[in-house]
């Protein structure tokens, strides 16, 4: 017995040999199958009318004669399109202290999973299979986060979470691949890089404005003021003194006698 999936109209192709585990359901935006269409198909079996998909007269026409009976024969029934698309995945194991999330990757081969965490403040990623390739991004940094899903993907419930990274000499593009959940992955990581977006800026302001250091960095050393020379007026010149009370003397302002008191203390001071 060489039992087949046979994709419906309007489906993604499945891969060669593929067959639905156990509670698979289809995408609900996927059309319904044709009635009468027969899901597994026995390509060791004859091919009779069991083994075709029921086929259906266009809208409007109806068939010249007697239209002989489908026999509808397969293993399940058709499955309704009303139910979510779910492909049962592992349940997440319990997260380390500081985590937020934490993923592995499910590449199609099995081989080369990538591993992924996400802290408050770091995107932890490691690839690799004869060696590990670990790196880590600050969430800061983290600029835009986005979701990539093949067909065959979204049949498998992954897809690739597109963290677009700011550097230094631009941005890099950082591919978390086949992650279960992807959507979950991605409001997450988005979350969480614009919350550390916000709290940077609030140390910003709060530096900027009150000039006080952001939590943990040192405090600045006080100014260093430079105090002033008393001030002394400029030395006077005995002589000309004497000189200048000889003129206002002559020019009538003082009198003998003041001129002589004024003299007389200017003397004393030599």
């Amino acid at each position: 017995m060489a039992l087949r999936f046979n994709t419906p109209p309007g489906w993604p192709p499945a891969p060669e040999g593929w067959l639905p585990p156990a509670g698979w359901q289809p995408d609900p935006s996927w059309p319904a199958p044709p009635a009468g269409w027969q899901l597994f198909v026995d390509d060791a079996a004859p091919h009779t009318a069991a083994n075709l998909p029921a086929m259906r007269s266009p809208a409007g026409v109806t068939p010249q004669g007697p239209r002989p009976d489908v026999i509808d024969v397969h293993p399940m029934a058709p499955v309704p399109a009303s139910p979510p698309a779910a492909v049962p995945v592992s349940p997440s194991p319990a997260l380390e202290p500081g985590v937020l999330w934490a993923a592995t990757g499910q590449p199609l081969t099995g081989i080369g999973a990538g591993r992924y965490k996400l802290t408050a403040t770091m995107l932890y990623f490691e690839r690799g299979v004869l060696s590990t390739n670990a790196q880590q991004v600050p969430i800061v940094d983290v600029a835009d986060v986005d979701l990539r899903q093949s067909i065959t993907q979204k049949a498998r419930g992954v897809g690739n979470v597109m963290v677009k990274v700011q550097r230094s000499n631009g941005f890099e593009l950082v591919v978390l691949e086949d992650i279960p959940e992807p959507r979950k992955a991605v409001s997450i990581i988005n979350e969480t890089a614009h919350a550390a977006r916000l709290a940077q800026q609030d140390r910003m302001n709060t530096r900027h404005y009150s000039g006080l250091p952001a939590p943990g960095e040192p405090m600045a050393p006080p100014p260093q003021v430079t105090r002033a020379a008393p001030w002394a007026p400029a030395p006077v010149d005995p002589i000309a003194q004497l000189r200048q009370l000889g003129e206002l003397r002559d020019a009538g302002i003082l009198t003998e006698e003041e001129f002589t008191a004024k003299k007389a203390e200017i003397l004393s001071r030599l």
